[in-house]
Formats: structure tokens, C-alpha cells, sequence
């Protein structure tokens, strides 16, 4: 399963999963994740209607997940497209879980463009039975 939020480091770290996965002939689960606290942060900053923002992140994120099915198609690729609302970290273990993936692909850091490892993937890395392996 290969996580994305979006961000053009996450489409870099998708690369490296799709090239994973097709050195071991795997299908891949493109996953992305619309944060309940963003769409609330959205309807609270920005007082856009909650259908409004959600739609909007929605959209956002399948684009996310068409373009890693795309480096999928190119690579020759089984790439199915998921797209969760919720907590994104709880979201991604769950899918992992209720879909029995091998191995969860996750950046080190996604769109808020910090240096060091994110709060989703260290909670992922601490918390899933899933093997984790976290692109730098």
C-alpha cells in the first residue's frame, strides 16, 4: 500500500513504491487519507460549509491517488485507488489491516514540508502490525 497526501513529496516517494513493487511483481493499494481536523480547520478558519470542504479535499486527494494509479498503468501496474476520511494515521492502519497488505509505504514527511519525521507516520511506524517502510 502506497500513502499519499497529495504533496509533490509524496509523488516522489510514490515513484519509489510503484519501482518497489514492480521489481516484486505486487499490486499496489494507493491510499489517501482527508483529515477530519483539516476539514474542520477549513469550515473553522475559512468558514466554508463543511460539504463544501470536504468536497474540495476530496478532490484533492483522488487526484492524488489517480496520479500513483497512473505511475502504476505506466509501470505496468495493478493500482487500486482508496480514499478514507477520518484520522489519517488510524485510517492508514486500518486499511492496512482490513485489506491484509504486505507492506505500507509512507513518506518521512508529507505536505507540511517539515525536516523531520511526521506525526502520521510515527504513529503509523509505532502502531501498525503492518511492516512500514518509510521513504526519506
Amino acid at each position: 500500500m502506497i500513502t499519499t497526501d497529495g504533496s509533490n513529496k509524496s509523488r516522489l516517494d510514490a515513484k519509489d513504491g510503484i519501482e518497489l513493487a514492480k521489481a516484486l511483481g505486487a499490486q499496489v493499494i494507493a491510499l489517501n487519507v482527508v483529515s477530519e481536523n483539516v476539514i474542520a480547520s477549513a469550515v473553522r478558519q475559512l468558514g466554508s460549509d463543511r460539504k463544501d470542504a470536504e468536497a474540495m479535499l476530496k478532490a484533492r486527494g483522488q487526484k492524488a491517488i489517480d496520479e500513483i494509479k497512473k505511475m502504476g498503468d505506466d509501470a505496468g501496474i495493478k493500482v487500486d485507488a482508496v480514499l478514507k476520511i477520518g484520522v489519517p494515521a488510524n485510517e492508514i492502519i486500518e486499511v492496512a489491516s482490513s485489506e491484509k497488505v504486505d507492506l505500507i509505504v509512507i513518506g518521512s514527511h508529507g505536505e507540511s514540508g517539515e525536516q523531520s519525521i511526521g506525526g502520521v507516520v510515527r504513529k503509523v511506524v509505532y502502531l501498525s502490525t503492518t511492516p512500514v517502510l518509510v521513504v526519506r
